[in-house]
Protein backbone atom coordinates (compact mmCIF):
# COMPACT_ATOMS: atom_id res chain seq x y z
CA UNK A 1 0.00 0.00 0.00
CA UNK A 2 1.28 3.77 -1.07
CA UNK A 3 3.13 5.54 1.68
CA UNK A 4 0.85 8.16 3.35
CA UNK A 5 1.85 11.24 2.10
CA UNK A 6 0.78 15.15 1.96
CA UNK A 7 3.09 17.64 0.07
CA UNK A 8 0.70 20.40 -1.08
CA UNK A 9 -2.76 20.84 -0.16
CA UNK A 10 -3.49 21.58 -3.75
CA UNK A 11 -2.46 17.55 -4.88
CA UNK A 12 -5.04 15.51 -6.35
CA UNK A 13 -6.48 13.61 -2.53
CA UNK A 14 -6.02 9.77 -3.80
CA UNK A 15 -7.30 8.90 0.26
CA UNK A 16 -9.00 10.48 2.77
CA UNK A 17 -9.93 9.18 6.37
CA UNK A 18 -13.47 10.12 8.14
CA UNK A 19 -15.53 8.89 10.73
CA UNK A 20 -19.18 8.40 10.48
CA UNK A 21 -20.79 10.40 14.05
CA UNK A 22 -22.57 7.90 16.38
CA UNK A 23 -24.25 7.45 20.00
CA UNK A 24 -20.80 8.75 21.28
CA UNK A 25 -21.72 12.04 19.07
CA UNK A 26 -25.14 11.95 20.44
CA UNK A 27 -23.89 12.23 23.73
CA UNK A 28 -21.91 15.53 23.24
CA UNK A 29 -24.51 16.99 21.48
CA UNK A 30 -26.87 16.07 24.27
CA UNK A 31 -24.50 18.42 26.60
CA UNK A 32 -22.30 20.74 23.56
CA UNK A 33 -20.18 23.01 25.34
CA UNK A 34 -17.50 20.57 27.55
CA UNK A 35 -17.45 18.51 23.94
CA UNK A 36 -16.09 21.06 22.20
CA UNK A 37 -19.63 21.41 20.20
CA UNK A 38 -21.33 24.86 19.04
CA UNK A 39 -24.87 23.69 19.30
CA UNK A 40 -27.34 20.51 19.72
CA UNK A 41 -28.02 18.92 16.56
CA UNK A 42 -29.69 15.60 15.14
CA UNK A 43 -27.23 12.39 14.80
CA UNK A 44 -29.76 11.12 12.62
CA UNK A 45 -29.49 13.88 10.42
CA UNK A 46 -25.71 14.25 10.61
CA UNK A 47 -25.03 10.17 9.64
CA UNK A 48 -27.46 11.47 6.40
CA UNK A 49 -25.20 14.70 5.45
CA UNK A 50 -21.93 12.50 6.54
CA UNK A 51 -23.00 9.75 3.83
CA UNK A 52 -23.71 12.45 1.35
CA UNK A 53 -20.24 13.67 1.88
CA UNK A 54 -18.31 10.32 1.31
CA UNK A 55 -20.39 9.59 -1.67
CA UNK A 56 -19.11 13.39 -2.91
CA UNK A 57 -16.04 11.91 -2.65
CA UNK A 58 -16.13 8.67 -4.07
CA UNK A 59 -17.89 10.11 -7.18
CA UNK A 60 -14.59 12.63 -7.56
CA UNK A 61 -12.55 9.40 -7.63
CA UNK A 62 -11.44 9.17 -4.28
CA UNK A 63 -10.71 6.28 -1.93
CA UNK A 64 -12.60 6.94 1.52
CA UNK A 65 -11.36 5.07 4.60
CA UNK A 66 -13.28 4.86 7.30
CA UNK A 67 -11.34 4.79 10.90
CA UNK A 68 -13.49 1.48 11.79
CA UNK A 69 -12.34 -0.24 8.73
CA UNK A 70 -8.55 0.74 9.61
CA UNK A 71 -9.09 -0.51 12.93
CA UNK A 72 -10.48 -3.88 11.95
CA UNK A 73 -8.09 -4.40 9.00
CA UNK A 74 -5.21 -4.09 11.94
CA UNK A 75 -7.10 -6.60 14.18
CA UNK A 76 -6.91 -4.13 17.22
CA UNK A 77 -10.79 -3.84 18.06
CA UNK A 78 -10.82 -6.38 20.40
CA UNK A 79 -8.09 -5.24 22.28
CA UNK A 80 -9.69 -1.67 22.36
CA UNK A 81 -12.72 -3.41 23.55
CA UNK A 82 -11.21 -5.01 26.33
CA UNK A 83 -9.49 -1.69 27.73
CA UNK A 84 -12.46 0.66 26.87
CA UNK A 85 -15.45 -1.92 28.73
CA UNK A 86 -15.30 -1.96 32.26
CA UNK A 87 -17.74 -4.29 34.47
CA UNK A 88 -19.45 -3.20 38.00
CA UNK A 89 -19.32 -5.95 40.04
CA UNK A 90 -21.39 -4.79 42.73
CA UNK A 91 -24.90 -6.47 41.65
CA UNK A 92 -26.34 -10.30 40.89
CA UNK A 93 -23.85 -12.31 38.70
CA UNK A 94 -21.98 -9.41 37.19
CA UNK A 95 -20.55 -9.92 33.39
CA UNK A 96 -16.95 -10.14 33.03
CA UNK A 97 -15.21 -8.33 30.44
CA UNK A 98 -14.29 -10.95 28.34
CA UNK A 99 -18.10 -12.41 28.09
CA UNK A 100 -18.99 -8.76 27.07
CA UNK A 101 -16.38 -8.33 24.41
CA UNK A 102 -17.31 -11.80 22.97
CA UNK A 103 -20.43 -10.80 22.65
CA UNK A 104 -19.88 -8.42 20.67
CA UNK A 105 -17.46 -10.44 18.23
CA UNK A 106 -20.39 -10.66 15.45
CA UNK A 107 -21.27 -6.97 15.60
CA UNK A 108 -20.12 -4.94 12.44
CA UNK A 109 -16.69 -2.97 13.11
CA UNK A 110 -18.01 0.20 13.04
CA UNK A 111 -20.19 -0.87 16.04
CA UNK A 112 -17.23 -2.36 18.06
CA UNK A 113 -15.43 1.51 17.67
CA UNK A 114 -18.98 3.08 18.85
CA UNK A 115 -18.28 0.44 22.38
CA UNK A 116 -14.80 1.68 22.11
CA UNK A 117 -15.36 5.07 22.14
CA UNK A 118 -18.29 4.95 25.25
CA UNK A 119 -16.08 3.00 27.46
CA UNK A 120 -19.31 1.49 28.89
CA UNK A 121 -19.58 0.29 32.50
CA UNK A 122 -21.76 -2.34 32.82
CA UNK A 123 -23.46 -4.08 35.78
CA UNK A 124 -26.60 -5.85 36.80
CA UNK A 125 -29.23 -5.00 39.45
CA UNK A 126 -32.53 -6.86 40.50
CA UNK A 127 -35.85 -5.92 39.48
CA UNK A 128 -36.43 -7.38 35.62
CA UNK A 129 -38.51 -10.11 34.42
CA UNK A 130 -35.46 -11.73 33.72
CA UNK A 131 -33.68 -14.19 35.64
CA UNK A 132 -30.07 -15.67 36.23
CA UNK A 133 -28.99 -18.76 36.46
CA UNK A 134 -30.01 -18.90 40.47
CA UNK A 135 -33.06 -18.00 39.67
CA UNK A 136 -32.68 -14.25 40.32
CA UNK A 137 -34.39 -11.51 38.67
CA UNK A 138 -31.92 -8.83 37.51
CA UNK A 139 -31.49 -6.02 34.47
CA UNK A 140 -28.80 -4.53 32.81
CA UNK A 141 -27.29 -1.40 34.11
CA UNK A 142 -25.08 0.53 31.68
CA UNK A 143 -22.79 3.98 32.72
CA UNK A 144 -20.84 5.81 30.51
CA UNK A 145 -18.52 7.87 30.96
CA UNK A 146 -15.89 10.36 29.41
CA UNK A 147 -17.15 8.94 25.81
CA UNK A 148 -14.70 10.21 23.24
CA UNK A 149 -17.47 12.16 21.28
CA UNK A 150 -15.43 14.30 19.00
CA UNK A 151 -13.58 11.71 16.65
CA UNK A 152 -16.12 12.50 13.43
CA UNK A 153 -13.65 15.71 13.37
CA UNK A 154 -10.64 13.70 12.15
CA UNK A 155 -8.41 16.36 10.61
CA UNK A 156 -7.54 17.76 14.42
CA UNK A 157 -6.40 14.52 15.79
CA UNK A 158 -3.62 13.68 12.77
CA UNK A 159 -1.68 15.34 10.23
CA UNK A 160 -0.08 14.06 7.07
CA UNK A 161 3.39 16.31 5.75
CA UNK A 162 5.91 15.32 3.24
CA UNK A 163 7.56 13.11 5.26
CA UNK A 164 4.02 10.84 6.58
CA UNK A 165 1.93 10.71 9.38
CA UNK A 166 2.34 13.21 12.48
CA UNK A 167 0.27 12.10 15.70
CA UNK A 168 -0.07 15.20 17.46
CA UNK A 169 -1.28 15.63 20.94
CA UNK A 170 -4.76 17.94 21.30
CA UNK A 171 -5.11 20.98 22.57
CA UNK A 172 -7.96 19.52 25.39
CA UNK A 173 -8.17 16.65 27.57
CA UNK A 174 -11.63 15.90 25.82
CA UNK A 175 -10.00 14.78 22.49
CA UNK A 176 -6.81 13.54 23.44
CA UNK A 177 -8.37 10.03 24.43
CA UNK A 178 -8.82 9.78 20.87
CA UNK A 179 -4.55 9.89 20.18
CA UNK A 180 -3.66 5.51 20.48
CA UNK A 181 -7.09 4.65 17.97
CA UNK A 182 -5.23 7.15 15.45
CA UNK A 183 -2.14 5.91 16.26
CA UNK A 184 -3.53 1.99 15.92
CA UNK A 185 -4.99 3.32 12.16
CA UNK A 186 -1.98 3.99 11.07
CA UNK A 187 0.00 1.53 11.97
CA UNK A 188 -2.79 -0.75 10.34
CA UNK A 189 -1.61 0.69 7.17
CA UNK A 190 2.09 -0.10 8.27
CA UNK A 191 2.97 3.93 8.02
CA UNK A 192 5.88 4.89 9.65
CA UNK A 193 5.14 8.02 11.99
CA UNK A 194 6.83 11.30 11.51
CA UNK A 195 6.39 12.53 14.95
CA UNK A 196 4.80 12.29 17.84
CA UNK A 197 3.95 15.72 19.79
CA UNK A 198 5.39 15.79 23.39
CA UNK A 199 4.02 15.92 26.23
CA UNK A 200 3.94 19.24 27.15
CA UNK A 201 3.01 21.34 24.18
CA UNK A 202 -0.18 20.80 21.82
CA UNK A 203 -0.57 20.62 18.13
CA UNK A 204 -4.11 19.88 15.57
CA UNK A 205 -4.32 18.93 12.16
CA UNK A 206 -6.59 22.28 11.56
CA UNK A 207 -3.70 24.12 12.04
CA UNK A 208 -1.01 22.83 9.78
CA UNK A 209 -1.59 23.97 5.57
CA UNK A 210 0.81 22.22 3.15
CA UNK A 211 1.38 24.01 0.17
CA UNK A 212 4.21 22.24 -1.78
CA UNK A 213 7.84 24.34 -1.53
CA UNK A 214 6.66 25.65 1.93
CA UNK A 215 3.70 25.02 4.64
CA UNK A 216 1.78 27.31 7.05
CA UNK A 217 1.28 26.03 10.85
CA UNK A 218 -1.38 28.24 12.82
CA UNK A 219 0.61 28.74 16.51
CA UNK A 220 -0.77 30.96 19.46
CA UNK A 221 -1.43 34.16 19.12
CA UNK A 222 1.20 37.02 20.22
CA UNK A 223 -0.22 40.29 21.65
CA UNK A 224 1.62 42.88 23.47
CA UNK A 225 3.93 40.13 24.91
CA UNK A 226 0.96 37.72 26.06
CA UNK A 227 0.33 34.36 24.80
CA UNK A 228 -2.81 33.01 23.38
CA UNK A 229 -3.39 29.71 22.82
CA UNK A 230 -6.42 28.57 21.21
CA UNK A 231 -4.86 24.89 19.99
CA UNK A 232 -1.33 24.78 18.72
CA UNK A 233 1.42 26.53 20.89
CA UNK A 234 4.07 28.32 19.74
CA UNK A 235 6.73 25.55 20.77
CA UNK A 236 4.78 22.68 19.60
CA UNK A 237 4.53 24.37 15.85
CA UNK A 238 8.71 24.62 16.44
CA UNK A 239 8.75 20.76 17.68
CA UNK A 240 7.98 20.06 13.35
CA UNK A 241 10.59 21.35 12.79
CA UNK A 242 13.11 20.42 15.07
CA UNK A 243 12.24 16.97 14.95
CA UNK A 244 12.77 16.51 11.45
CA UNK A 245 8.86 15.70 10.85
CA UNK A 246 8.73 17.81 7.74
CA UNK A 247 11.01 18.55 5.01
CA UNK A 248 9.88 21.90 3.44
CA UNK A 249 12.06 24.44 1.79
CA UNK A 250 9.80 26.84 3.97
CA UNK A 251 7.66 26.67 7.17
CA UNK A 252 5.98 29.77 8.37
CA UNK A 253 4.60 29.65 11.93
CA UNK A 254 1.62 31.88 11.64
CA UNK A 255 0.27 33.94 14.63
CA UNK A 256 -3.51 35.03 14.58
CA UNK A 257 -4.43 38.67 14.69
CA UNK A 258 -6.17 38.46 18.35
CA UNK A 259 -7.17 42.00 17.93
CA UNK A 260 -8.28 42.24 14.33
CA UNK A 261 -10.82 38.91 14.93
CA UNK A 262 -11.99 40.65 17.92
CA UNK A 263 -13.07 44.05 15.83
CA UNK A 264 -14.29 42.16 13.38
CA UNK A 265 -16.35 40.22 15.39
CA UNK A 266 -17.79 42.89 16.47
CA UNK A 267 -18.55 44.49 13.60
CA UNK A 268 -20.74 41.43 11.86
CA UNK A 269 -21.56 39.93 14.94
CA UNK A 270 -19.80 36.73 14.12
CA UNK A 271 -18.00 34.67 16.62
CA UNK A 272 -13.79 34.12 16.44
CA UNK A 273 -12.64 32.82 13.33
CA UNK A 274 -9.48 31.69 15.25
CA UNK A 275 -9.50 28.30 16.83
CA UNK A 276 -7.82 26.98 13.73
CA UNK A 277 -6.02 28.04 10.82
CA UNK A 278 -8.46 26.65 8.70
CA UNK A 279 -11.38 28.68 9.99
CA UNK A 280 -9.68 31.54 8.22
CA UNK A 281 -7.08 30.83 5.17
CA UNK A 282 -7.34 27.42 2.59
CA UNK A 283 -6.22 27.03 -0.80
CA UNK A 284 -8.52 26.13 -3.69
CA UNK A 285 -5.46 25.50 -6.13
CA UNK A 286 -1.92 26.34 -6.48
CA UNK A 287 -1.72 29.99 -6.51
CA UNK A 288 -5.28 30.51 -5.36
CA UNK A 289 -6.14 31.20 -1.57
CA UNK A 290 -9.41 31.58 0.05
CA UNK A 291 -8.90 34.10 3.01
CA UNK A 292 -10.16 36.18 5.55
CA UNK A 293 -8.18 39.32 4.25
CA UNK A 294 -8.67 41.19 6.92
CA UNK A 295 -7.35 38.64 8.91
CA UNK A 296 -4.38 37.65 6.36
CA UNK A 297 -3.48 41.36 6.20
CA UNK A 298 -3.14 41.76 10.72
CA UNK A 299 -1.72 38.36 11.02
CA UNK A 300 2.37 37.56 11.56
CA UNK A 301 4.31 34.97 10.41
CA UNK A 302 7.59 34.11 11.91
CA UNK A 303 9.90 32.65 8.42
CA UNK A 304 11.86 29.68 9.12
CA UNK A 305 14.09 28.20 5.99
CA UNK A 306 15.30 24.78 5.20
CA UNK A 307 19.57 24.81 6.31
CA UNK A 308 21.12 21.18 6.28
CA UNK A 309 19.15 18.94 8.39
CA UNK A 310 17.32 21.65 9.94
CA UNK A 311 15.83 25.09 10.10
CA UNK A 312 16.83 28.86 10.59
CA UNK A 313 14.86 31.75 11.18
CA UNK A 314 14.80 34.11 8.36
CA UNK A 315 12.17 36.58 9.67
CA UNK A 316 8.76 37.74 9.88
CA UNK A 317 6.08 39.39 7.80
CA UNK A 318 2.10 39.10 7.08
CA UNK A 319 0.49 36.20 6.24
CA UNK A 320 -0.20 38.35 3.26
CA UNK A 321 3.00 39.71 2.13
CA UNK A 322 4.06 35.78 2.20
CA UNK A 323 1.16 34.73 -0.30
CA UNK A 324 2.18 37.21 -2.41
CA UNK A 325 5.94 36.64 -2.11
CA UNK A 326 4.74 32.86 -3.13
CA UNK A 327 2.58 33.99 -5.81
CA UNK A 328 -0.70 33.22 -4.90
CA UNK A 329 -4.07 35.65 -5.51
CA UNK A 330 -6.42 35.59 -2.60
CA UNK A 331 -10.03 35.51 -3.01
CA UNK A 332 -11.43 37.30 0.24
CA UNK A 333 -14.04 35.27 1.83
CA UNK A 334 -16.54 38.06 3.23
CA UNK A 335 -18.47 37.36 6.45
CA UNK A 336 -20.79 36.69 7.47
CA UNK A 337 -20.10 33.56 5.59
CA UNK A 338 -19.68 30.96 8.07
CA UNK A 339 -17.93 28.07 6.43
CA UNK A 340 -16.30 29.84 3.14
CA UNK A 341 -12.82 28.76 3.86
CA UNK A 342 -13.39 25.18 5.36
CA UNK A 343 -13.64 23.70 2.09
CA UNK A 344 -12.04 20.14 1.10
CA UNK A 345 -10.11 20.83 -2.07
CA UNK A 346 -10.02 17.35 -3.38
CA UNK A 347 -7.82 18.57 -6.85
CA UNK A 348 -6.39 21.82 -8.48
CA UNK A 349 -9.39 23.48 -8.81
CA UNK A 350 -11.37 21.09 -7.37
CA UNK A 351 -13.30 21.85 -4.19
CA UNK A 352 -15.74 20.09 -1.97
CA UNK A 353 -17.78 23.38 -0.29
CA UNK A 354 -20.12 23.74 2.36
CA UNK A 355 -23.13 26.69 0.66
CA UNK A 356 -25.08 29.36 2.72
CA UNK A 357 -28.89 28.52 3.24
CA UNK A 358 -31.26 29.42 5.26
CA UNK A 359 -33.92 27.34 3.73
CA UNK A 360 -31.55 24.52 2.29
CA UNK A 361 -31.56 25.92 -1.62
CA UNK A 362 -28.64 27.08 -2.76
CA UNK A 363 -29.03 30.99 -3.45
CA UNK A 364 -25.95 32.86 -5.01
CA UNK A 365 -26.29 35.90 -3.72
CA UNK A 366 -25.70 33.95 0.37
CA UNK A 367 -22.51 32.12 -1.10
CA UNK A 368 -20.09 34.85 -2.64
CA UNK A 369 -17.13 32.38 -2.34
CA UNK A 370 -18.46 29.90 -4.14
CA UNK A 371 -19.63 32.30 -7.10
CA UNK A 372 -15.91 34.07 -7.28
CA UNK A 373 -14.33 30.59 -7.14
CA UNK A 374 -16.20 29.46 -10.32
CA UNK A 375 -15.56 32.30 -11.78
CA UNK A 376 -11.41 31.71 -10.97
CA UNK A 377 -12.02 28.21 -13.02
CA UNK A 378 -12.85 26.45 -10.13
CA UNK A 379 -14.82 23.20 -10.23
CA UNK A 380 -17.40 23.04 -7.50
CA UNK A 381 -18.42 19.52 -5.83
CA UNK A 382 -20.94 18.38 -6.28
CA UNK A 383 -23.40 20.20 -9.20
CA UNK A 384 -21.26 23.38 -8.59
CA UNK A 385 -23.14 24.36 -5.36
CA UNK A 386 -21.49 22.41 -2.35
CA UNK A 387 -22.74 20.83 0.39
CA UNK A 388 -25.25 21.71 3.18
CA UNK A 389 -23.96 19.72 6.04
CA UNK A 390 -26.71 21.53 8.48
CA UNK A 391 -26.60 19.13 11.41
CA UNK A 392 -22.74 18.08 10.67
CA UNK A 393 -21.59 21.59 11.42
CA UNK A 394 -23.38 22.48 14.37
CA UNK A 395 -20.53 20.08 16.25
CA UNK A 396 -18.52 22.93 15.11
CA UNK A 397 -16.66 22.38 12.51
CA UNK A 398 -16.91 22.38 8.56
CA UNK A 399 -15.91 19.61 5.42
CA UNK A 400 -12.10 20.10 6.06
CA UNK A 401 -12.31 19.60 9.46
CA UNK A 402 -14.33 16.63 8.91
CA UNK A 403 -11.72 14.52 6.71
CA UNK A 404 -7.91 13.64 7.24
CA UNK A 405 -6.20 13.06 3.89
CA UNK A 406 -4.07 9.98 3.70
CA UNK A 407 -2.28 10.56 0.27
CA UNK A 408 -2.35 13.20 -2.13
CA UNK A 409 -0.18 13.63 -5.14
Amino acid sequence: MPEPTVEAEYDTLRAVRVHEPGIEAAIGAMDPGPNHFARPFSVREAKREHRRMVEALEDAGVEVRHLHEDLADGGVLREFLAEAIDVDGGGPAPPTREELAENLEEASAYERLQAVLLGPTVGRTGGSDATDEAGETVDTSVRVERAVTNLYFQRDCQLVGDRGPILPRLGTATRRRERPLIEAAWRARGASIAHRTSATETLEGGDFLPLGEFALVGVSALEDGEETVFRTTYDGGLELLEAGAVGYDEVGLVRPPLAADERLAVEHGTSSRLLHLDGWLNVAAEGLAVAREPLIEAATVEVFERAGDGYERRGEETVAELLDRHGYEVVDAPYPERWATNFLTVSDGTVLPIYETDDGEYDPEENRTIERLKREGVEVLPDGEGLDPDNLTNGGGGIHCMTSPIRRS
